[in-house]
């Protein structure tokens, strides 16, 4: 292993995910000369904040070592930005991820059309074909399909990039080897079989209320295009979507009726200029004109899965739900729980990892929830607010 990778896993633990870097790496473009450099000399460089030149200061070295061995160990990859199989369209970003933990091979992405597929947790049954049959057209097509790896529009993409023979990369929110969203083990084993487990943040590092949004500008920004299947005004993959007009990467969206709150957040990207899109074509046609040698249209299915009566009436969509008012004499782990609900579903994993709360403490919490009519299961052992 290169041994100047430590210097960058210093760097990127001591500056922390999502820290614009670019002016940091033209003034210093090789970390082990921050490391090397006094505290006046990179004062006097004008490059780092108060608070950066103070963690500097206080910077753990022990803790980079650690994450070298653990990854050595299981057989993981680093890769740094001088790292020939480092993502191109990564690195023209200025806050661009100085560290990825690999699980799987990341060289998957190098010289193909990638797309990122999001969306929300929960969403009926019609949007999860959908999101399967145009990350499978995708594949077929020779694209790689980015997403997150969450219950609902995410796990349906990389599922249907995986049962096409595609390749597919799933962008953690915590850190690779995290005991996260169990019940998605077995598919995330598969992706790392098929394409790759990337994450920013050390082994074993937990989810966070805040970790999810900053991976979703990784999502955006090894695509070369964003897709949107339905999405509430207030789901997380607007975040997803926003990151990607910043990052100048087009977006898409799956159109859906205008009198259903949940596909509000996709109609309004469209009004404000997405691309509406109803088949894998529709993305890969803008793409297909610039890297002609990339992809194959002919290959990408356009037939949308039928979807019986039986099927769209599984899980029909509520009316937004307005959140009550937390309820007064609950327990602080009961409330921390409630206040973590929002547009889309939870799953006690998620909340455990978000939280840091025992899985015991979580389930307690949702059982008095539930009880007191605030929530309700859904299918998965998902809750949602009721």
């Amino acid at each position: 292993m290169n041994d100047y990778k430590k210097y960058w896993i210093w760097l990127s633990m001591t500056l922390g995910a999502s820290a614009r870097v670019d002016d940091i790496l033209s003034a210093f473009p090789e970390p082990h000369k921050i490391f090397e450099a006094s505290r006046n000399e990179r004062i006097l460089s004008g490059v780092f904040s108060k608070t950066q030149l103070d963690r500097f200061d206080c910077a753990d070295f022990d803790s980079v070592l650690s994450a070298m061995s653990v990854c050595q160990k299981n057989g993981w990859q680093i890769i740094t930005p001088d790292d020939a199989f480092y993502p191109p369209l990564l690195d023209k970003l200025p806050n661009k991820p100085l560290v990825l933990y690999v699980d799987g091979d990341i060289g998957c992405v190098s010289n193909k059309v990638t797309v990122g597929v999001v969306g929300t947790r929960n969403p009926c049954n019609e949007s999860i074909a959908i999101a399967r049959s145009i990350s499978g057209g995708l594949a077929s097509a020779g694209a790689v399909v980015i997403s997150g790896g969450a219950l609902g529009i995410d796990s349906a993409a990389h599922e249907g990039a995986l049962d096409a023979g595609g390749k597919t990369v799933c962008v953690l929110g915590c850190g690779l080897g995290t005991r996260y969203l169990m019940d998605n083990e077995a598919m995330r084993r598969r992706i790392a079989g098929n394409g790759a487990l990337i994450s920013e943040f050390t082994p074993f590092a937990n989810a966070s209320r805040t970790s999810f949004p900053l991976r979703n500008r990784i999502i955006s920004g090894l695509s070369y295009g964003v897709l949107v299947v339905e999405a509430g005004e207030k789901s997380g993959s607007l975040i997803t979507a926003r990151c990607a007009n910043e990052q100048g990467r087009e977006v898409f969206a799956i159109p859906g009726s205008v009198l259903s709150t949940a596909y509000s957040g996709a109609n309004k990207l469209i009004r404000d200029g997405a691309k509406a899109a109803t088949c894998a074509a529709d993305i890969l046609q803008p793409f297909s004109v610039m890297y002609p040698d990339l992809l194959s249209l002919e290959a990408a299915s356009d037939s949308m899965p039928v979807i019986s009566a039986k099927e769209e009436t599984v899980r029909n969509k509520k009316p937004e739900v307005i959140k009550k008012e937390c309820p007064s004499g609950l327990d602080p782990d009961t409330q921390a729980v409630y206040n973590l609900f929002g547009e889309d579903s939870l799953h006690p994993d998620e909340i455990c990892a978000i939280s840091g709360l025992s899985p015991s403490k979580v389930i307690s919490a949702l059982m008095q929830l539930e009880m007191a009519d605030y929530i309700e299961q859904t299918e998965g052992k998902n809750y949602i607010l009721k």
